[in-house]
């Protein structure tokens, strides 16, 4: 009884109904809950002070703080903008650097807020979030099939596949619960044509902008082909149509609040991806075949990687899917196929092999999957106007196309050679033409879509199964079983757990830091050399956690892109005491600085005593133990300020580079590399700046010289900002004709380094054949590069 009256959860019930459907729904919500605990044990047991240990589990620390930020920027309890996270400082939008989780901040904001322990609030809305997956995934396999039992194991499969669980330690792409809850929304509203059902699913879709915007996107294509079908299927009212782009256009104003600042950012910093650059990380069929090492029971199948790099080359959906979703398909074939009789049988299946085959033709002639799909397309839409066998009619048949759509996405740029040249794949397009996709860089993650579509297949075989059995008794068993199963074979618990400060564990040096001027900028040593903690990523991740406590905006942390001035201030932190590290600091402003002491290493034991005994530079504020604050003094030093270049003489015109032969006192072999107009290729001096490096151009003839140019782009923190230009014309030493003695930064190289150009102007113009820049204070930690120099002249008379 109970299996019929829940099967029918996803259309309209009867009054004496509902509560029956409501006990099916909260034992399904007590199992999704019950698995979570279960599949990430032992977290739950003290989720307040330890991460689970799973691969790059560091990256818990960065999304506990941007969650955080988001919380607190929004009740004001720091000294962030609605786009800034805490880190990066001093840029502003720093949320543009990684995900925005203004959504998922909905879920941990109670728990942040009623504990102030972020840690706990970041393993509970994690654990929320693997439930709400497996129960919003139950309720749409619910809807398609009547099948309470398939449902729940299709939640099962989808929230803890080998994908998901490899992923662990990166919540916006374990988060998946608004991907089946937008897919039950947008049946519900073309279906059942209800505006609360419409508003469902334009909040769902929000709600994964501001969870995951790499799923957003990946999930956009799947959505639009279910949408279109239903559409063409149901043919709601124009009043319908009106609703649903009302309410769509509100969705869409929010959503771009939300991603604004990734678009209004781009010219100031590469956040795109190129072809060449993204098509590396195309999914491969071979990655269906892979489990991550983080699983305890395929171990035969652990994909150990091969090369260097951050490649994602899992897929595997799990043998439970598999055969539940090749029961989905092979069954209803033979059922349709059975009443034809074998002529016609034969004709239906040769009609699809031979569509098949023409719009494989038509890519390997064209090059490219866009013809041969549209072909399949044209043909399936033309066979559905015939009698003619469909494999995709249906529910079933309208997720099996959901399905290859995934798979021809998920093999990115490039599927195929074919003659030795490539075959250009379908998702090419949408990086080409559809905005955002261009700043994706791991195609392979659409391994996600592939898994959700063949689980929500898999829920029709486990229906058909389930119909099979007599008793709800049977059902309640094999149901049981095929949960032990999945359980067993997903297991990768119980998990190593990483143990984390949290709550009143935390140094009390973080809550003298947060009594500190709110809008004081931070620092904190060590970085990554530590000696326990301060370790790697995971202790450069730290300190992005760590600062939920002190809440101020600090100039360290760790992503997996980072900006220059942020890989500045950790050079310039590893050099302390330093004059030009410190200056550095000071002019990217950084006020104070944190010294965890017991983790300094060995080398830099002394750092604390270094610093004291420079009191014209640093005072120490605060010590416990071998905790200490220091402020960086001389702040108001007018020599700290940020430069903007000079502009160009009217007059001047560019030296041709025919012109010019350049040296270096390092790698002056590849001195040309810096004149020969190629933005990939550059000169670089292969260690850090030393005071005497120099690079020297020789000019063919004499010419009257007004300024010089470099440009460093992806690296202009190598550019020498403390140097000495000297000049010379034949045997004649001009001498020094433009100098800066200590580091001085400019405002561009920290705010907008795509657009940089370093650049000297001459204070008079100057008769010379030879020009050497010599770097004279070093940029702390960085290298001497130059992509392109360029010299500009005066014009010459022409007679």
């Amino acid at each position: 009884m109970l299996h019929e009256l829940a099967s029918r959860a996803g259309a309209r019930h009867l009054p004496d109904e509902r509560k029956v459907t409501i006990r099916a729904h909260w034992a399904a919500a007590l199992v999704a809950m019950s698995s979570a605990i279960l599949m990430t044990w032992p977290l739950a047991a003290n989720a307040g002070q330890q991460v689970l240990r799973g691969v790059y589990f560091w990256d818990a620390y960065t999304n506990a703080m941007i969650l955080g930020s988001r919380v607190d920027a929004a009740l004001g309890r720091g000294p962030l903008s609605l786009y800034d996270n805490y880190f990066f400082a001093p840029l502003p939008n720093s949320i543009v650097f990684n995900e925005n989780f203004f959504g998922l901040s909905l879920l941990f904001a109670p728990f942040y807020s009623i504990s102030g322990n972020p840690l706990w609030a970041y393993n509970l809305t994690l654990l929320l979030s693997l439930a709400l997956s497996v129960f919003f995934t139950y309720l749409l396999v619910l809807r398609l099939t009547r099948s309470p039992h398939a449902g729940l194991i299709a939640g099962v499969a989808f929230a803890f596949c080998p994908y998901v669980l490899f992923e662990i330690g990166r919540i916006q792409l374990v988060a998946t619960q608004w991907i089946p809850a937008s897919f039950l929304f947008l049946h519900r509203a073309l279906e059942e044509r209800r505006v609360r059902d419409i508003i469902g699913f334009w909040s769902c879709f929000v709600l994964q902008v501001g969870t995951c915007l790499y799923n957003s996107m990946f999930m956009l294509p799947l959505l639009v082909l279910v949408g279109w079908v239903l559409l063409a299927r149901q043919r709601p009212s124009r009043r319908f149509l009106y609703w649903f782009a009302g309410v769509g256009a509100c969705a869409g104003l929010v959503a771009l609040a939300m991603v604004y600042p990734y678009f209004a950012e781009r010219s100031g910093f590469n956040l795109q991806r190129s072809v060449d650059f993204a098509s590396n990380y195309d999914g491969k069929l071979g990655f269906f075949a892979n489990v991550h090492q983080t699983n305890r029971t395929l171990t035969g199948m652990q994909h150990i990687p091969d090369r260097a790099g951050a490649h994602e080359e899992i897929a595997f959906p799990g043998f439970s899917v598999l055969l539940l979703t090749l029961i989905a398909l092979a069954v209803p074939a033979w059922q349709a196929l059975q009443p034809l009789g074998a002529k016609r049988a034969l004709r239906g299946i040769t009609h699809w092999l031979g569509l098949g085959l023409i719009a494989v033709a038509v890519t390997l002639l064209g090059r490219s999957m866009l013809p041969g799909s549209l072909v399949f397309v044209g043909g399936a839409v033309l066979s559905a106007r015939r009698q003619v066998p469909q494999p995709f009619g249906g529910a079933r048949g309208l997720y099996l196309a959901v399905l290859l759509l995934a798979l021809v996405l998920f093999v990115g740029f490039t599927p195929l050679h074919w003659h030795g040249l490539p075959v250009r794949g379908l998702y090419y397009y949408l990086h080409a033409y559809f905005p955002g996709f261009d700043g994706i860089r791991k195609v392979s993650r659409q391994a996600l879509m592939t898994s959700f579509t063949l689980c929500v297949l898999a829920g029709f075989g486990g229906a058909w199964l389930f119909a099979k059995m007599r008793g709800e008794s049977a059902r309640l068993l094999a149901s049981a079983l095929f949960l032990g199963a999945l359980t067993w074979e997903l297991r990768s618990f119980p998990h190593p757990v990483e143990r984390v400060w949290g709550g009143s564990d935390v140094p009390a040096v973080l809550g003298f830091a947060a009594s500190l001027p709110p809008n004081d900028l931070i620092a904190s040593v060590p970085q990554n050399t530590g000696r326990q903690r301060f370790r790697g990523d995971a202790g450069l991740t730290l300190h992005n956690y760590l600062a939920l406590y002190h809440k101020h905006r600090f100039v360290n942390g760790q992503s997996s892109w980072q900006p220059p001035v942020t890989e500045l201030a950790r050079r310039a932190l590893d050099r302390l005491p330093d004059d030009g590290a410190r200056r550095a600091l000071l002019a990217i402003g950084a006020r104070e600085l944190i010294v965890f002491g017991e983790d300094l290493s060995a080398e830099r034991q002394d750092l604390p005593s270094l610093l004291t005994a420079r009191p014209n530079e640093y005072r120490r504020l605060f010590q416990q133990g071998s905790d200490s604050v220091f402020r960086l003094l001389q702040a108001d030093d007018p020599s700290l300020g940020l430069l903007e270049p000079a502009p160009l003489p009217a007059l001047a015109e560019l030296v041709p580079k025919t012109m010019l032969r350049a040296n270096a006192s390092l790698a002056p072999e590849r001195a040309l590399f810096a004149l020969d107009g190629k933005r990939n290729s550059f000169w670089t001096s292969g260690r850090v700046q030393e005071s005497g490096q120099y690079f020297e151009l020789q000019l063919a003839q004499p010419r009257q010289l007004l300024a010089l140019e470099i440009e460093a782009p992806g690296r202009v923190m190598d550019v020498p900002v403390s140097y000495r230009l000297s000049a010379a014309n034949g045997d004649t030493d001009l001498g020094v004709i433009a100098e800066q003695s200590v580091v001085r930064f400019f405002r561009a190289q920290v705010f907008s380094p795509e657009t940089f150009v370093f650049r000297v102007v001459f204070a008079r113009p100057v008769d010379a054949d030879r020009v050497r820049f010599t770097v004279a204070q070093p940029v702390p930690g960085q290298f001497f590069s130059i992509h392109e120099l360029r010299l500009y002249a005066a014009p010459v008379a022409r007679p």
